[in-house]
């Protein structure tokens, strides 16, 4: 029979949960207002999501699948020169018309009399579109434009819509079905930027209906297994609908200021899911610790909210200041994306906040019935109670402080013989004596004693600061476990983790930064057929030039001309350029190749009495492509008669680039700051603030070498779904994914150093702080990794690069910061910081600090 020791007294002793009715008195703490009016706050929120709902009903109609280009940008200001000057331009529609019969010098082909009829009346059938402005077809432009393929079978016919981007969009998908098809001898397909997003916007809803049905049976039943019961698993799902239904209403109020991107409710919907996730979890486990420790309801839900309702307020605010950093971008769609994310988070958090410990309170006791797998956790109740019958409670968990159901009790009931999850460690008035779990100040007896952190001997009889021997019984679960076999060797530990994770960041050294086109689409998708035969068999058509437009150089003045010529000679020998046509004729290497002809005169004004010309610059190498875009800088260099506007596609990827790369200083030092603001916040430690800062960066860089080695370079395509590689990344997906990662990381964090915090500050040393941090809050992040993973893979199952690249990019990011970086790297590196991680200088110290542990 073991022995009962009396205990040393606690340096800080830490305060005694609330009895059974204190607070709702007039001498206790006050009762959170959502816990008080329940019923109320329960109501209007079910009216606030009624009325979300309504409002954003159409949101994905107004929605844009555009918006990568900054306004106001030259390439665009040389795109509205062109079409109101020249009738010219990037057209926003291209038909690509193909026949069987081969064509030739004498005809045929294209060229055949009853192909010609065919394109003549498709191209007929497409001006009479009043949404369409002007067309040209390879029949009505005549040669020497571009417009028909070198073998003759196929050929071109251009569009330019009228509009903006929405309107255009429209437009290209109420004509497509009308003007693509069989046509005679022509098979005609579109493609363009306006069809292309209208397959993009079309791909994305389908691809959101597919990532839902995926998910979903995997998402609830890892959700059943976490919370351990049918009301527990629905508390996040309520959140996360809360909070997407009230960002699609902002959404929708949006596109009626700006121009929202469709990824912003594909993006927006998953973070609200997974921040439902976070959140519910850290809150449900804290107040069913606090329940298992005697707490009544109402008492257990005030502390769940001043411990883990605080952490939750401060990791909303490192997710919100990450997301908010987009809107410093120029860039609608990363704006876009912005407003999304700062409002899910913020309603996120306040549907964990407000409305979920007014359902907390609603159910009671009944958070924990119907769980549907209790047959499967009896075995492991028995073995833990076994375990604790024979002397060793501190080896079993008798119940899991996840799921509260492991004794096959309610929970906050006090079972004889059983162990209290997250509550066996707890200071001073919930000791227990040998195994009758009995509650109430009698300190920890014989095998229950926790070495190291409370003042408290047991069987190990270590005081506090005896080291990581001295404090293995910090470490009751596989977490606390891992810490403690960390902490003895951080250095064989931590070196070559941090070694595997510099490796992953190689390939982030080679990325090359482009912007997406048709290709974003799968192969197999009409636009992507017409992106692919524009750049392998129309090489020299004017779609993919890179125009230069000359507004106020007035040509019919024969020394104006001759400035023409010698700037379209300069322009000829930049490296890369391949040929130069204008007004005075076509150039290569910087000479004079031939002079004007006929067509020549489509590089003059439209009207008489206007001034102005353009030139139309071919370059080697794919449009879009990153050489393109440094093509482009050069060409800006070169010394113009007159002030010049540079557009095309190469010119809107240098524009994307350069608005990012101009901003991106910014937006990280907004981040960074923010983060160590908000982490002294909730810790009051500059050590773990920086600790925090530098782990999560080094977690993200290998984060983005592993999306370059897979959609830059092509690799392990097998594994995460066909795609078309480029042999560049998006400019815009390390943006999109650093925002919503660091925020997701450092959600993570704040759980981790919250709790870590409060050990310390209850009497535990470095290492029983660390340990016993970790073991109770790393199972609650590594599931919500999990989750977030699985949702993230479905993500990851769109046929569209972009969202594939995020959602895998993310899921990779969440799971590495939540096993490898937090498991093993966080340990190591608090074990070899030691007593500097908890160094705060007096002004930073708040009264906790002064005064001792404020809970338990």
């Amino acid at each position: 029979m073991p022995t009962t020791t009396k205990p040393s007294p606690a340096p800080n002793p830490a305060p005694e949960p609330s009895p059974p009715g204190r607070g709702d008195g007039p001498g206790g703490p006050p009762v959170p207002f959502a816990v008080r009016h329940r019923h109320l706050v329960s109501v209007v929120a079910l009216l606030l999501m009624a009325l979300s709902g309504l409002i954003g009903r159409d949101v994905a109609d107004r929605l844009s699948s555009g918006g990568i280009v900054p306004p106001g940008a030259e390439s665009m200001r040389a795109e509205e020169v062109l079409r109101d000057r020249f009738g010219a331009g990037r057209p926003e529609m291209v038909l690509l018309v193909r026949t069987d019969a081969a064509g030739g010098p004498g005809g045929g082909g294209i060229g055949a009399p009853a192909a010609v009829a065919a394109g003549r009346a498709v191209e007929r059938r497409l001006a009479a579109d009043p949404g369409v402005e002007r067309v040209l077809s390879t029949w009505s432009a005549g040669p020497g434009t571009g417009l028909r393929s070198r073998d003759g079978r196929s050929g071109l016919v251009l569009a330019w819509l009228r509009g903006g981007d929405h309107q255009r969009g429209k437009t290209a998908e109420r004509v497509v079905p009308g003007v693509t098809g069989r046509f005679g001898p022509l098979e005609v397909t579109a493609g363009g930027e306006a069809p292309t997003r209208v397959e993009v916007a079309r791909q994305a809803s389908r691809d959101a209906r597919l990532s839902e049905l995926v998910a979903l049976p995997v998402t609830v039943t890892l959700l059943l297994l976490v919370f351990g019961s049918l009301p527990a698993a629905g508390l996040p799902v309520l959140v996360g609908v809360f909070a997407a239904l009230g960002t699609t209403a902002l959404l929708r109020g949006l596109t009626g200021l700006t121009e929202v991107s469709v990824y912003a409710l594909n993006i927006g919907t998953a973070l609200a899911f997974a921040l439902a996730i976070d959140y519910s979890l850290f809150l449900v486990s804290r107040y069913r610790e606090e329940r298992a420790r005697g707490a009544e309801d109402t008492a257990a839900l005030r502390t769940a909210l001043r411990t883990a309702g605080r952490a939750v307020a401060f990791s909303a605010g490192t997710v919100a200041c990450s997301m908010a950093a987009l809107l410093v971008f120029p860039h609608p769609l990363l704006r876009s994306l912005g407003f999304a994310g700062v409002a899910v988070t913020v309603m996120a958090a306040v549907g964990s906040l407000v409305v979920l410990p007014a359902v907390l309170a609603l159910l009671g006791d009944r958070l924990d019935r119907l769980d549907v797998f209790a047959r499967w956790r009896r075995p492991r109740a028995a073995a833990a109670r076994s375990t604790e019958a024979a002397g060793c409670p501190d080896a079993a968990e008798g119940r899991s402080e996840v799921d509260g159901s492991a004794t096959g009790t309610a929970p906050g009931e006090a079972t004889s013989g059983t162990g209290v999850a997250g509550a066996s460690d707890a200071a001073g008035g919930t000791g227990r004596t040998g195994g009758s779990g009995a509650a109430g100040g009698t300190g920890r007896t014989g095998g229950t004693g926790a070495a190291g952190g409370t003042g408290r001997t047991g069987a190990s009889g270590a005081p506090r600061g005896t080291g990581v021997a001295g404090s293995a019984a910090a470490g009751r679960g596989g977490w606390g476990s891992i810490a403690l076999a960390v902490m003895r060797r951080p250095l064989a530990t931590g070196v070559p983790v941090a070694c595997l994770l510099v490796l992953l960041t190689v390939p982030f050294a080679d990325v090359r930064f482009a912007m997406s086109d048709d290709r974003v689409l799968p192969a197999s998708s009409a636009a992507g057929g017409v992106g692919a035969a524009l750049r392998e068999d129309f090489p020299g058509s004017p779609v993919g030039a890179t125009t230069i437009a000359l507004p106020g150089l007035d040509t019919r003045v024969p020394a104006r001309a001759a400035e023409l010529d010698r700037y379209a000679r300069r322009v000829s020998a930049v490296d890369g350029v391949t040929r130069v046509d204008t007004a005075t004729g076509t150039y290569a290497r910087g000479r004079l190749v031939t002079g004007p002809s006929p067509s020549s005169a489509r590089f003059l004004p439209r009207l008489s009495g206007r001034s102005g010309t353009y030139l139309s610059v071919a370059m080697a190498g794919e449009p879009g492509g990153p050489a393109g875009a440094d093509r482009v800088g050069a060409i800006r260099a070169v010394p113009a008669p007159a002030p010049a506007r540079v557009g095309g596609f190469d010119a809107r990827v240098a524009d994307v680039r350069g608005a990012i790369g101009d901003r991106l200083p910014l937006a990280l030092t907004l981040v960074g700051v923010s983060m160590v603001v908000l982490v002294l916040g909730l810790t009051r430690r500059p050590v773990l603030a920086l600790k925090a800062l530098v782990l999560n960066t080094l977690s993200l860089c290998a984060t983005f070498g592993a999306l370059v080695f897979v959609f830059q370079q092509g690799h392990l395509k097998w594994l995460v779904g066909d795609f078309v590689t480029t042999g560049s990344l998006d400019v815009q997906i390390p943006v999109v994914t650093f925002c919503v990662a660091f925020g997701l990381s450092m959600d993570y964090e704040c759980m981790l150093l919250s709790r870590m915090v409060e050990e310390h500050r209850a009497g535990a040393d470095t290492v029983t702080a660390v340990a016993r941090g970790l073991d109770r809050t790393a199972r609650l992040f590594t599931w919500s990794a999990a989750i977030l993973a699985v949702v993230m893979v479905a993500l990851a199952t769109s046929g569209l690069v972009f969202l594939k690249a995020v959602g895998v990019g993310l899921a990779l990011a969440a799971v590495l910061d939540a096993t490898v970086v937090r498991g093993l790297l966080v340990p190591a590196v608090m074990r070899l910081a030691g007593r500097a991680n908890w160094w705060a200088p007096a002004w930073l110290r708040g009264k906790e600090d002064r005064t001792g542990p404020l809970v338990r």
